[in-house]
């Protein structure tokens, strides 16, 4: 079955906003439907806690590490003690293990709200480190909770995140550094943390009172995100492992940081922050044979390499050489079942050109997002195919990174790519 990216009056109109030299005018919004059951599903907590042991916990999202050895992480820290932040790992754990399930339904939402009532009354006092580390992983079920589906209050995922940071500084989980549940804990914290902050260095919000354009759906067929509020992102929390995932993790986190500092300051010193993508590069290329041994950690690296050297303008390789790792990655893709991890998929599936490599990114979109490991892959296959009517339309002369902003700013939540 043949693909086909044809571009509608909406391109045309996000092709016009990329040409003009003032951004001023008002924003297109991107449309995501919202599956919402209304339904009351009744599942005792003893099948949830077995549906999340056996299938749920395969959706969590880490890089480095098995999303099964989080998930009985998180089912120990729930089943530890009787305080409410176990209560809270345990309720966040039943929300998401019914959402996973059910899809988005009245029954999953009450549990989450549940979860926030547990962690608020968590809080009232003075908390031990085993309760700290209940804290972060109750924290991170409600992220895990926002991204898994696009529901209305989605937007409120990177406020779980600098949460659960706020938590881990604010404690004495430092001694924690050798025990391997808060290490992975902390390996999903960073992960998340610097996907979101490659997110915020791409998206801003709707203007309060903006309406998007017209569309043929109906209010019933499309969630009306609520905005997520701008929140200033925390700085890097504690070291974390020297995995190769970790590095991956951190290198991103600080070259997001410096394309941050650098799109919002015109006084930054040219010498320094070329020397600092320098820096960036060589700490990429040692990593390079450290990577094959997992798929998933070399198209992350293919991705951040691809990704970083676009934004920089060709500082950190010849293109030449880039164009070899994009092949490079089609080539992983043609022969993968799956790919969970959306940001290497959406990065490196943007460089697609021809039909031939466009349909065969689909195909694999397709088959990850029927995968019980997979999240919601609505966002990842609408950007990128937003991404190729516009580098159609232009022919490849659009500047990369306003590019990649204007098509994740028609998204009205903070888009997680994780």
């Amino acid at each position: 079955m043949a693909y086909h990216v044809n571009a509608s009056s909406w391109d045309i109109e996000m092709h016009q906003y990329l040409l003009m030299s003032s951004k001023k005018h008002a924003r297109l919004a991107l449309r995501v439907p919202m599956p919402f059951d209304g339904a009351t599903y009744s599942d005792g907590d003893n099948q949830l806690l077995q549906y999340f042991q056996c299938t749920a916990s395969q959706a969590l999202t880490i890089l480095g590490h098995d999303p099964v050895a989080l998930g009985e992480t998180l089912m120990r820290l729930a089943l530890s003690t009787t305080s409410h932040s176990a209560t809270a790992v345990r309720q966040g754990i039943l929300g998401l293990s019914s959402l996973h399930r059910y899809g988005v339904h009245r029954k999953a939402v009450e549990i989450k709200i549940a979860a926030i009532e547990a962690l608020a009354a968590a809080s009232s006092g003075p908390i031990s480190d085993i309760e700290a580390m209940q804290h972060v992983a109750a924290g991170m079920l409600l992220c895990s909770f926002e991204i898994h589906r696009a529901s209305c209050t989605s937007g409120q995922w990177r406020w779980y995140i600098t949460g659960a940071k706020s938590i881990i500084r604010a404690s004495s989980l430092s001694q924690y550094k050798h025990d391997s549940d808060f290490n992975i804990l902390l390996d999903w914290v960073h992960y998340h943390d610097a996907l979101s902050r490659l997110s915020s260095l791409h998206w801003y919000p709707l203007p309060k009172g903006q309406d998007p354009p017209s569309s043929n759906t109906t209010p019933e067929e499309e969630c009306r995100f609520d905005e997520c509020e701008d929140t200033p992102i925390l700085p890097a929390i504690l070291p974390a492992t020297s995995s190769t995932a970790n590095t991956l993790q951190i290198i991103l986190t600080e070259a997001c940081d410096m394309l941050a500092a650098k799109q919002h300051s015109t006084t930054i010193d040219q010498k320094y922050y070329r020397s600092f993508m320098n820096d960036i590069s060589w700490r990429l290329g040692s990593l390079s044979i450290s990577v094959t041994s997992d798929p998933i950690l070399e198209l992350f690296h293919l991705a951040m390499i691809v990704y970083l050297n676009r934004a920089t303008g060709n500082l950190l390789e010849p293109e030449s050489k880039t164009q070899q790792r994009i092949s490079r990655a089609f080539t992983m893709f043609a022969s993968m079942g799956l790919c969970e991890r959306q940001f290497p998929l959406f990065i490196l599936g943007c460089e697609a050109r021809t039909d031939e490599d466009r349909r065969m990114v689909l195909d694999l979109v397709d088959r990850t997002d029927k995968a019980a490991s997979s999240r919601w892959m609505f966002l990842t296959r609408a950007f990128m195919q937003k991404v190729w009517v516009q580098d159609d339309l232009a022919e490849g002369e659009l500047d990369y990174m306003d590019k990649l902003s204007a098509i994740m700013s028609t998204c009205k939540i903070l888009p997680p790519l994780v």
